[in-house]
């Protein structure tokens, strides 16, 4: 089982929407994908179907009382959730007290490695606890960015704290790629933000890119993955390459 969180400390990037279709990318080539919901909006769990209000137990229960993580199926063959609510939020308090507090997750997704291929982890948008116990777990890390909102420092930032985690807590984690969402090549500041970042990052950049598309708004409000609900569409295209070129990264570590 190979473990990918998706990450970025900024929200408004595009997180959870690429979470659903990474995820539902890699059960379209047959693989055996759970996507976690580990961010207490609960974002992912509606957007693959199910609404948080009726969830009961979440990845949150696993880690503090050693429960089976809870996993119900959704309408993508092949892809499995692991639901979040509002209530995931108030384990971060809990753990606090507790001795291998970042660890928790890891021991959780230990118990379900024969199942799955891979694991998509959606992590809340601060570096919280939750946060943390992803980034513990996880093999890969995959960044979306938004060009136009990533300052310099910021991307310094954040590329700090993933080297603060692999040398604090897990040395295996490594940073996959970099993915641009709401891309505009159709403005002269969108087209310079772009080859900005990727004279910074190089090849860290991934080559697939993801545009502002309507047709993302109705696939949430279908409780779909674009790829699996609208799949000629040029978001869905977008979406399947990205999942593409991810799974060759992953392969190639």
């Amino acid at each position: 089982m190979y473990t990918i969180a998706v990450s970025n400390q900024k929200g408004g990037v595009g997180k959870t929407t690429s979470v659903a279709n990474l995820a539902a990318g890699f059960a379209r080539r047959g693989l055996r994908v759970l996507a976690l919901d580990a961010d207490p909006q609960g974002s992912l769990t509606l957007s693959l179907g199910l609404d948080p209000m009726e969830v009961t137990t979440t990845v949150g229960d696993s880690m503090l009382h050693g429960t089976p993580l809870p996993v119900v199926a959704t309408e993508v063959p092949g892809l499995d959730l692991c639901p979040s609510n509002r209530f995931l939020a108030d384990i971060e308090p809990q753990l606090m007290a507790r001795i291998g507090r970042e660890r928790f997750l890891v021991r959780v997704l230990h118990a379900v490695r024969y199942r799955y291929n891979y694991v998509f982890l959606d992590t809340p948008p601060t570096l919280g606890l939750l946060t943390l116990n992803c980034l513990a777990a996880a093999n890969a890390l995959l960044v979306p960015v938004i060009p136009a909102l990533l300052s310099a420092a910021g991307l310094r930032d954040l590329l700090a704290t993933i080297e603060e985690v692999r040398e604090g807590i897990n040395p295996d984690l490594r940073l996959a790629g970099v993915f641009i969402t709401f891309a505009d090549p159709r403005t002269v500041a969108g087209r310079e933000k772009e080859a900005e970042l990727r004279e910074d990052l190089g090849t860290l950049v991934m080559k697939a890119t993801i545009g502002r598309r309507v047709a993302h708004e109705y696939s949430a409000q279908a409780g779909l993955p674009v790829v699996v609900q609208d799949p000629t569409s040029t978001a869905a295209r977008e979406y399947l390459a990205l999942a593409e070129e991810a799974l060759e990264r992953v392969r190639a570590k």
